[in-house]
């Protein structure tokens, strides 16, 4: 198939403290790469282009400013150039090698502080943090497509030096089988006229046909069930902020007494995660481990699919640049890899949620898709990557001469009052010390008893002078004789 007719804009990005200049240089583009991911939106883009005097100074294709793709109004990539670079070769001559970013990367722009001292939805979380970020952030200011359904979950997250980008990833894991992507707005322009990046966020939709491809559009296709994505038991580490650290573990029904292997369609296999510092209750762990379960307990396939040519759900013809990720796509001739042929798209079966697209056009003009669909994976580079996210995030961490918790985290302690002999209403007291010390002044303390002798006559247990590093708790008698008072405390608001 022949390239499509795109338009490659570049232009100064808005804001910036020089004139504003757009020039569409699709024509002079030699080849040409792009992809959308999920999560993600955007991915990236590559391109070469000869120009007469690439060493001429040309501020729209320089370090941060705007490139968008389009195909008449339909956005096929939106981002800025993160890699401009000036090519001279004895084979090609002069020109210009560019690749850039796609609007998401305005995510990882500010890793900043935790500010939540209470409990808040996903919904929430994220709207606070680009409230915070309002004056300088590149992305669209409008969160309504940001979880419209409003999951009631509710979180008091440590985001110490967090990014937003990985706010997102924390939150969409922790509610389930939840996807982000940024894409253009679909109304707003920025000062140059183009869309605005808009970020997106819901539960991922399998069901639903996007794009389908006949026998005659596919090149080529790769199908391999993967093991990697086969557990039939799922068990779930989380940190109560309460009740302390805990897991629960879930397992497929198919399997029988003591985990033979009964009607499950394959033997007992173990996921094990840990939802590291993101404080939840034990409901919220279970809804995770049996989203996780669900997507797991069916064998599921790596796919990855190479098109000449590409159709919308009713079968009429697209542009292969048209195609995104987190959409599905309907290959009727994968039918046959079902127990029994289907009539119409089966997720799973014939029917492939797209991770990843692809879109390459070489120098030559020719033009291919490449997909990586459903359950692909890559436990290596997946590895690698949550190694080298945490070894960073580990380097933002606060603090600098001493231990701070962090914004949002309760700290649960031990706590124990005793007198040998009190009068009727006579009062004791005790000093709590924080380790390690508060981010905040909190608002109180909640306790729960797990002895308590002659207590009453008011207040069973109250905190006051309160202090980033600790606070004074006391008692009352009831009557008179020894009191004894034991338990723990939770602060509150911290």
């Amino acid at each position: 198939m022949q390239r499509d007719a795109l338009a490659l804009w570049a232009y100064t990005a808005p804001g910036a403290p020089y004139p504003q200049v757009a020039i569409d240089y699709g024509a002079r583009v030699e080849a040409l790469e792009f992809t959308t991911v999920a999560p993600g939106g955007f991915g990236d883009l590559a391109c070469i282009i000869k120009l007469p005097d690439a060493r001429l100074p040309r501020p729209e294709l320089g370090l941060f400013s705007r490139v968008i793709l389009r195909d008449g109004l339909f956005t096929c990539f939106a981002g800025e150039w993160s890699d401009p670079t000036l090519v001279l070769d004895g084979g090609r001559g002069e020109y210009m090698m560019l690749a850039a970013l796609g609007g998401g990367v305005a995510l990882r722009d500010d890793p900043d502080d935790a500010a939540y001292n209470t409990a808040t939805t996903a919904q929430g979380i994220i709207a606070n943090e680009f409230s915070r970020r309002a004056s300088y952030l590149a992305l669209d200011s409008d969160v309504s497509a940001v979880l419209p359904n409003n999951p009631p979950n509710t979180f008091t997250p440590v985001y110490d030096g967090s990014t937003l980008e990985e706010i997102l990833h924390h939150l969409m894991g922790a509610l389930g089988d939840y996807t982000w992507t940024v894409y253009e707005h679909p109304i707003h322009k920025d000062a140059a006229g183009f869309p605005t990046w808009q970020l997106r966020a819901h539960q991922r939709d399998t069901a639903t046909t996007s794009y389908l491809a006949l026998g005659a559009d596919i090149l080529e296709w790769r199908v391999a069930p993967s093991a990697q994505r086969a557990y039939n038991v799922v068990q779930v580490a989380y940190v109560d902020p309460v009740a302390g650290p805990g897991s629960v573990t879930v397992s497929d029904a198919r399997l029988g007494a003591g985990g033979v292997q009964g009607n499950a369609p394959f033997r007992r296999r173990k996921l094990r995660r840990n939802l590291g510092n993101l404080p939840m209750t034990s409901a919220q762990a279970s809804a995770i481990a049996n989203a996780w379960l669900a997507a797991y307990s069916n064998p599921s396939n790596k796919i990855e699919i190479v098109l000449r040519a590409v159709r919308d759900a009713s079968g009429n013809p697209l542009p292969l640049s048209h195609v995104r990720a987190d959409a599905n796509l309907y290959v009727p001739e994968l039918a046959v890899r079902g127990q029994r042929l289907s009539a119409g798209p089966q997720p799973g079966v014939n029917q492939f949620y797209i991770i990843e697209s692809s879109y390459r056009e070489s120098a030559s003009g020719d033009v291919r898709l490449a997909l990586q669909l459903d359950n692909y994976a890559d436990r290596g580079e997946s590895l690698l990557a949550r190694l080298q996210i945490a070894d960073e995030s580990h380097q933002r961490q606060r603090g600098v001469y001493r231990p701070v918790q962090s914004a949002g985290a309760q700290q649960v302690g031990y706590l124990s009052i005793r007198a040998p002999g009190a009068s009727a209403g006579q009062q004791f007291g005790v000093g709590v010390n924080f380790v390690p010390v508060l981010s905040n002044v909190p608002t109180g303390l909640t306790f729960t008893a797990i002895n308590s002798t002659n207590i009453g006559g008011g207040p069973t247990v109250t905190a006051g002078t309160m202090t980033p590093y600790g606070c004074e708790v006391t008692v009352t008698a009831a009557a008179a004789g020894a009191i004894v008072w034991t338990g723990k405390y939770t602060t509150v608001g911290a």
